[in-house]
């Protein structure tokens, strides 16, 4: 879940003409090593390949992909090393207490393959308590309403079309048309490691008001 301070981040990075959505990205190695574990939720990236900034939103966003995670984090701060800081500055500012942010992904640190980033340890993972995780995505939801056009999409298809054509069901399943349909969900953000267990921020809009809840473990 903590992959809600990147998409956080993305959507500030737009607002401040700071990248573009249409604005083009070739993998760095990095990228592209952890992009190929489909034991971990990704989109396969060619190493030589170029995407735009919307569609590894939309595959961070939607499917989870790490790789996707990771590229955005390059494309905003050159490194994910660099963005680690920026996360940890916004949740500051934001007025987030009990947290700590060591990748873009919310995965742990062991599953990066020995490229986390510098300043962190490898058996270290992104924490945050439920309450800073509903407030982030408060500040998500109140900043950047956009980000749940995104959020709310069942599936998607990462480059239809082509030969990488890879399906994106969202994980979130209690979306519409989903296993577990509930009327007004409209996001947010699904999260599995083994020391964190699942987690699930969820949130909808009931008789006028928007409800956020976070479940963990």
């Amino acid at each position: 879940m903590a992959k809600v301070m990147t998409e956080y981040l993305v959507h500030e990075a737009i607002a401040t003409k700071k990248i573009t959505w249409d604005q083009t990205y070739t993998p760095s190695e990095y990228v592209y090593k952890i992009s190929q574990n489909r034991d971990l939720s990704n989109v396969p990236l060619r190493q030589d390949g170029s995407y735009n900034v919307k569609e590894l939103y939309e595959a961070m966003a939607i499917y989870s992909a790490n790789g996707a995670a990771i590229a955005l984090a390059e494309i905003i701060a050159g490194s994910e090393s660099a963005f680690v800081k920026m996360m940890n500055e916004k949740a500051k500012e934001l007025g987030l207490t009990n947290y700590e942010f060591v990748n873009a992904t919310g995965l742990e640190n062991k599953d990066l393959q020995g490229m986390h980033p510098d300043g962190t340890n490898a058996d270290s993972e992104n924490k945050l308590s439920a309450r800073d995780m509903a407030l982030l995505s408060q500040k998500l939801i109140q900043d950047f309403p956009e980000a749940l056009e995104t959020a709310s999409t069942p599936k998607a298809v990462f480059r239809e079309g082509t030969d990488d054509a890879t399906n994106m069901p969202n994980w979130n399943w209690m979306l519409p048309g989903l296993v577990y349909e509930y009327e007004g969900v409209d996001g947010l953000k699904t999260g599995s490691t083994s020391n964190a267990g699942s987690n699930f921020t969820g949130t909808a809009m009931k008789n006028g008001m928007r409800v956020i809840s976070v479940v963990m473990n």
